[in-house]
């Protein structure tokens, strides 16, 4: 219990500071946990998450709280290299996104690796070199980045799709404010 709670305030923490910094983080946050959410359940052959709460599992072992903290690991990571980058061009920062959330990722994976709960399944544990780094099989250093391409991209572009159907809208709204 005290982990689900811990990873639903980290996340409420660092939503409420980003959407004091952009407003539209919380649509953001929504699309990337979209986005982890069908990668967990796509991938959920690859490993074993147990020992949570009931209450924190969607289906089978794939966990909205999991979820939820890749989701705060990814946003928070986009937001620090926008901000601090934004002189590189967007495909210099995709880049540069998957170097924080590698970090975060492996010291998270480290943690519910230690607190048992993430396993790797059977044919992940054939495949694995044995080699760990903090707890973590070596591999995720490969791992993470590759499957955070993949959420990021999705998150890319459901983001163009959501600003594209958002613009008439907003169009439209200042036309009536212009005619009063």
């Amino acid at each position: 219990m005290i982990f689900e709670r811990s990873v639903i305030t980290i996340a409420i923490v660092f939503l409420l500071i980003l959407i004091k910094i952009d407003k539209d983080s919380l649509r953001k946050f929504g699309i990337i946990l979209v986005a982890v959410l069908l990668f967990e359940y796509f991938t959920q052959a690859l490993w074993l998450n147990k020992n949570l709460e009931p209450w924190a599992y969607l289906y089978l072992d794939v966990s909205w709280i999991i979820a939820i903290g890749w989701a705060t690991i990814i946003l928070v990571s986009i937001k620090i290299i926008d901000l601090y980058f934004s002189n590189l061009s967007e495909r210099r920062r995709f880049f540069f996104y998957l170097v924080p959330i590698t970090i975060i990722g492996i010291v998270a994976e480290g943690v519910v690796l230690g607190l048992g709960i993430r396993e790797y399944s059977s044919a992940v544990q054939r495949m694995l070199s044995g080699i760990v780094l903090w707890n973590v099989p070596i591999e995720a250093l490969y791992y993470i980045p590759v499957f955070m391409v993949l959420v990021i991209s999705f998150t890319g572009y459901w983001e163009t799709i959501v600003e594209e159907k958002a613009k008439p809208i907003e169009e439209n709204k200042a036309k009536k404010g212009s005619k009063k």
